[in-house]
């Protein structure tokens, strides 16, 4: 192990006061015996890891998932079409929220929509990438609420901060004029600089009807659809098995 490597990964790590003690070490007596190099080294390769765990642990809090536990090794999809399995392992990658593109997950009550999503985002969040779950109801009311507080503004830009917003039970019932405005201005503010995850009961065609005004929904619509993929479960209930194990409501 070279010692300015360690250096440096100390440095890295912003210990900048150990990287100059082993620097001014070197130049005063050299450092070269490999157990001492190697010791160090496990010390920042320590340190490292407890960061990297102690940062999930910060995304795992903030996501505030309806089923923080929920795994995708837990569950059996294979009732699902080879498309669907091929869809669900694809969002499980990244290359979706580095491109900001989406994700909607489709599919009558029980067949698994929220679980599914929840289990992606604890693969986002084991990749280091910042999550935040909503229930489509209480998306719009916390909008509404801020609107009225005069906080609207800064709502929009910490919903911005996150890589992956999901919204759970999309379009699960109709919004008022105020709101579909908002939640136009949510979608819009969050385009091209992060990602959606969205379950619902209903397909795109159906969420003109929820949401309300032809103009705003034919935006709100083309900015998810036209970047989204779809993953349309058909399988059998799920949700009583996975509320044995634990998850929150």
């Amino acid at each position: 192990m070279n010692i300015k490597l360690v250096a440096k990964k100390y440095a890295d790590l912003k210990w900048l006061g150990a990287a100059q003690m082993i620097e001014k070490l070197q130049l005063q007596e050299p450092i070269s015996t490999t157990a001492v190099c190697n010791v160090l080294n496990d010390i920042a390769v320590s340190q490292e890891n407890y960061f990297a765990v102690s940062r999930q642990a910060r995304l795992k809090k903030a996501a505030k998932l309806r089923w923080p536990d929920a795994l995708l090794e837990d569950f059996d999809y294979r009732c699902e079409t080879q498309e669907v399995q091929y869809l669900i392992d694809k969002a499980c990658e990244t290359d979706w929220v580095k491109g900001h593109s989406h994700q909607v997950i489709t599919g009558s009550s029980g067949t698994g929509k929220t679980t599914l999503a929840c289990g992606i985002a604890n693969k986002l969040l084991m990749h280091g990438y910042s999550v935040r779950m909503w229930r489509f109801n209480d998306l719009v009311f916390d909008l509404a609420l801020h609107e009225k507080e005069g906080t609207h503004p800064q709502f929009l830009r910490k919903l911005s901060k996150f890589n992956v917003l999901v919204i759970d039970d999309w379009a699960l019932f109709p919004l008022t004029n105020k709101q579909r405005q908002m939640l136009y201005e949510l979608i819009e503010r969050r385009e091209q600089v992060g990602s959606l995850m969205i379950t619902s009961q209903y397909d795109f065609d159906k969420w003109h009807e929820a949401i309300g005004e032809q103009t705003i929904a034919d935006a709100v619509l083309d900015r998810i659809a036209s970047m989204a993929e779809r993953i349309a479960l058909r399988g059998d209930p799920k949700r009583k098995s996975h509320r044995a194990k634990g998850g929150n409501s």
